[in-house]
């Protein structure tokens, strides 16, 4: 990763989660899932607060220490639909352990085709 972390940018990702969750708390039903997941595996529930407090507490440095580690570790994929345009995952590995970040062609029109399609059978890959 090259340039390191925009601390406005920063800003704007907390302020956009912070919003996202205040305005999914809006709703019953997600506040009660909200609960029974941190119940379970917290063994207690955060207050909206105190995730806000959270999300503000997180420094460029802690993101760049995830990132770093995140992007060290080999990618894991998944793909469904067809999947005879699936690159192999020796492909796929090698894009993202290019020093430029770049993909071959092929990953990239993989990747765009699976974003833009909202077909069954389009390919997708998540890591």
């Amino acid at each position: 990763m090259g340039g390191g972390i925009n601390h406005a940018e920063l800003e704007r990702a907390k302020t956009q989660l912070k919003s996202t969750l205040l305005m999914n708390l809006e709703y019953r039903t997600i506040i009660l899932e909200d609960i029974g997941r941190q119940v379970v595996a917290a063994g207690h529930r955060k207050t909206a607060p105190e995730l806000c407090a959270m999300i503000d507490a997180v420094t460029p440095q802690q993101l760049q220490e995830i990132v770093t580690r995140m992007l060290r570790q080999k990618p894991a994929v998944g793909a469904f639909g067809d999947l005879k345009h699936v690159p192999a995952y020796e492909e796929i590995v090698a894009a993202f352990e290019r020093d430029n970040g770049e993909l071959t062609n092929r990953i990239s029109h993989f990747l765009l085709r699976g974003a833009r399609a909202g077909a069954k059978n389009s390919g997708i890959i998540k890591y």
